[in-house]
């Protein structure tokens, strides 16, 4: 993917980007009774490339998840794939906990920006980026039935109206409910919340008490997020009602069994890309 063409686009593009997030509340909803619903990719082109192939885009509305940068090989490439997608109306980008300078001066994408395009040019980018993901929606809801976001539910009880009028743009974010959603893990071993000591201060794991109140209140059946490495690229908790996607075979994640979720007809399915399951 020629470097020259991704600087030219960034260049043309981003302030429309930028003006396009904006425009969105923190809660977007999508219909489209066609949907790849893409987990963390991490600079994993190869990947991304592979699904556009298999579910082409003129047939089909991508939904990512968040977490676009960071860690992989290709995270230059793998965000302008996903700009492109979403400027031509076939895509839906969420944000994700990487879509931040909390990790991107620790986990590479920065620094990736000045290796590529040398500081001149790749630190007045990433003051744009980082605007732009300040930006960027929070959750989606699908359909009416399905809650879409990158990590999961916060301590704070909230409804998706709720959601759609949290403050951006919000850099970090630091709003709490923000930040929850970007990072919380959802874990069958707890009822409602506890700290999550592997990730850190502010963030929380939420149990099955949590997930089933929140979607008998907001009339949805299931919250499908990234945010957690899985190995075999998706997994079930809460009896079926939370799905984790993780959808990237890059930098620490080359083993991974890398899958989406598609919805078609009404009917969800995980597929593992190269096999269905």
């Amino acid at each position: 993917m020629d470097l020259l063409e991704i600087k030219e686009f960034m260049r043309g593009n981003l302030d429309k980007i930028y003006e396009v997030f904006s425009a969105c509340e923190p809660l977007i909803r999508v219909s489209t009774d066609k949907a790849v619903i893409i987990g963390d990719l991490h600079g994993d082109t190869d990947t991304l490339l592979q699904i556009i192939r298999a579910y082409p885009p003129d047939r089909w509305l991508y939904i990512m998840l968040g977490d676009y940068v960071d860690r992989g090989e290709h995270q230059i490439e793998t965000l302008y794939l996903a700009f492109k997608l979403f400027l031509d109306h076939r895509a839906t980008l969420l944000r994700g906990n990487h879509e931040s300078p909390i990790t991107n001066y620790e986990y590479g994408f920065y620094m990736e920006l000045l290796r590529r395009f040398g500081p001149y040019d790749g630190d007045p980018l990433y003051d744009k980026l980082k605007d732009i993901f300040s930006q960027m929606p929070i959750a989606a809801v699908l359909n009416n039935e399905y809650f879409l976001v990158h990590g999961g539910l916060p301590i704070e009880h909230v409804s998706i109206d709720n959601i759609a009028k949290l403050p951006k743009p919000d850099e970090l974010p630091s709003n709490e409910t923000t930040f929850q959603l970007l990072w919380n893990d959802p874990s069958d071993y707890v009822k409602e919340h506890e700290p999550n000591i592997i990730r850190g201060p502010g963030t929380y794991i939420f149990g099955q008490a949590v997930t089933e109140r929140f979607l008998n209140e907001n009339g949805l059946k299931m919250i499908i997020r990234g945010h957690e490495y899985v190995p075999q690229g998706f997994k079930w908790n809460h009896g079926n009602k939370v799905l984790t996607i993780f959808t990237s075979k890059a930098g620490p994640y080359t083993g991974t069994r890398t899958s989406i979720a598609v919805l078609s007809e009404g009917s969800l399915k995980i597929v593992n890309i190269g096999s269905e399951s």
